[in-house]
Formats: C-alpha cells, structure tokens, sequence
C-alpha cells in the first residue's frame, strides 16, 4: 500500500510541504501581514496592497502569455471588467458583500473572458494581439460613451467601501478600513492566488497549456484540443486579472474608463516582461519592480514613461524573456555550480 500522500495532478503535496520555498512564502506572508501594525505607515501600506493587487493581475495575465504561448494587449479589457462589476454590483443590485462581490467580479470577467477567447483564439501571434487589443478598445468606447448609462463616461464612478459577512466594516474610519482590514483582506487574496495558480499549472492543464506554447502542431497530433484549451486559458487568467482589478477598484475608490484603455494593458505587460514571462512568480517581482519604479521616477522626473521604457528596454536585452526573477534564479543555480565544482 503507497505512503505517498494525495496529490493535485502531477505535485506531491508532501514534496510542496517540504519545500523551501514554500516556508520562505510563509516567512514572507507573515512578514507583510505584521508590516503596517509594526510601522504604522500608511503610505507604504497602500503601496503595498496597490502593488499586490497588479500582482494579482500580472500573475492572470502570464497564464496566457507565458504559459499558453499567446500574447494579449486587451487585458485591460478584464481588469476593467473587474472594477465596474464591483460598482454596479454594489449600486445596482444592491449586493455589499465583499466576498459576494469580488466572486461575481470574478464570474463577469471570466464571461467576457470566454466571448474574447472564443473570437479570438483561432488566430496566431500579432493577429491575436491586434484582435484581442480591438475587442478591450470597444469595451474602452462604450464605457467612455456611457453606454446605457450605467458608466457615467469620463467622470467616472465612486466605490462604497463593502461590508463583510454582514458585519457593517464599511462604517469604519477610512485609514482603519483601507489599512487595517482591507491590506489584509487583500493580502490573503494573493495568497489565495499564488497556491490555486501553483497546483493548477502544475497539473495535467497546465502542463498541457505548455505543450501548446512549445508546439502546437505537435499537441493537436497527440489529440489536445488546442483552441478549447485556449479558450479555457484566457477564461482562468480574466478570472484572476478581473479579481485584481476588482480588488484595485475597492483601493482607490474611483472608476474611470481609462482602467479599459490599451495603457492599462499596456502596464500589465510589462509587469510580466519586467518579472519574467513564464516564470511563477516573475509577476509578482514585476508588479512590484514596475509600480516602485513609477513612484521613484515620478519623485525625481516628469519624464517617467522614458525612465520605464528605458528599463524595460535593458531587461529585455539583457534577461530576454527571464526577466528579473528569472534572471536572478539562473544566476543563483551558476553561483551553485561553481560552488560545486570548488
């Protein structure tokens, strides 16, 4: 009889528990959960969850990118998504939940997911781009006419802050709500993230999804419907973007349809280049490298987008696609190498 505990597809949960990274993620958890009680900084602690909930985001995006093989410039399209369902949801239907609200954020986005997968995952490479970025700029137009009126074009929307459970937690002080619960709520959801996204690329769909980016033509020969699993791609990854912009929408408390513009998509891509496409958690270090690298160039020049463009432009000529996380990893395994050969 095998000793050998449950597994999730092809990852060993023991081999997981017994991980170094794992116990260096839970270091790091515990770290950020403690951070703004031991400083009392407000400012870095809405940083902190500013850049945890591009995090979120970025790490969605790579599931088509650096996982599938497909590159989006209409991410923005559920980032947005994200953010408007949680004002209509909570002004509309009256739903003030957090959890309800960020899960049918969530469905929403994974909806609008499915259409823009559907109608675009036939095509290859610069078409897909082009296509997929043509589909969020109609979702752009819309919002920015006040289709319907449900947008108020570029005035924008205010965000109420949600209760939790039933528990009237939007009736706090703003800094105790944003900074107090509110970083943490956001926290776990990383969290939350980080472990779902690391056994499910880990299984048998993930690695599937990698067979297509390494050769599709092969994959459709060993009988993996291609464009289904595309499709099921870009559905998981506008789940993930759309709870990171819903999240975000709470946080800043303001809505525009400049959220559903091509920059937007524009920021989460090279939050992932800047991390490292393909690796797991390349964009969570490029979220964080890209939006502390905006707050420090915006300090110092009004020309931060040169200051971006230029990093961007060493990461890639130096790291390609490994990016910073990548990077840093390759040239650990090399300092243990040399190691090993002394």
């Amino acid at each position: 009889m095998s000793t050998r505990l449950p597994t999730f597809g092809n990852v060993g949960l023991a081999e997981t528990l017994q991980n170094r990274r794992l116990l260096a993620g839970i270091v790091v958890f515990v770290v950020l959960a403690l951070y703004p009680a031991m400083t009392l900084n407000a400012y870095h602690t809405r940083l902190l969850t500013w850049i945890m909930c591009f995090a979120i985001a970025a790490m969605g995006f790579n599931i088509v990118l650096g996982y599938t093989g497909l590159l989006s410039f209409g991410h923005a399209a559920f980032f947005g998504t994200g953010m408007y369902t949680v004002v209509l949801v909570m002004g509309r239907v009256g739903i003030t939940d957090l959890v309800a609200v960020m899960v049918i954020a969530m469905v929403v986005s994974g909806l609008v997911g499915a259409i823009i997968g559907v109608l675009t995952v036939k095509t290859h490479e610069i078409y897909f781009a082009l296509l997929t970025l043509a589909l969020a700029q109609l979702l752009y137009i819309l919002a920015v006419r006040d289709i319907g009126g449900l947008t108020r074009g570029t005035d924008g929307i205010g965000v109420t802050r949600p209760d939790f459970f039933g528990i009237p937690i939007s009736e706090l002080p703003a800094q105790i709500y944003l900074l107090g619960f509110y970083y943490h709520v956001v926290l776990v959801a990383l969290a939350a993230t980080i472990v779902l996204l690391w056994f499910v690329l880990r299984s048998p769909f993930g690695l599937t999804l990698k067979m297509i980016r390494e050769n599709e033509t092969r994959a459709e020969m060993t009988g993996v419907p291609v464009l289904r699993y595309r499709v099921y791609s870009m559905i998981l990854s506008a789940m993930v973007v759309g709870l990171g912009g819903a999240l975000y929408a709470v946080l800043i408390g303001h809505i525009t349809p400049e959220y559903l513009d091509w920059t937007m998509s524009g920021e989460i891509v090279f939050m992932a280049l800047l991390g490292g496409i393909g690796t797991f958690f390349g964009p969570v270090v490029g979220a964080g490298g890209f939006i502390l690298l905006q707050e420090l160039a915006l300090s110092y020049t009004e020309y931060w987008h040169f200051t971006m463009g230029l990093v961007l432009f060493i990461v890639v000529l130096t790291l390609r696609e490994n990016g910073i996380w990548g990077g840093a990893k390759t040239l650990v395994e090399r300092l243990n190498d040399r190691r090993g050969e002394q």
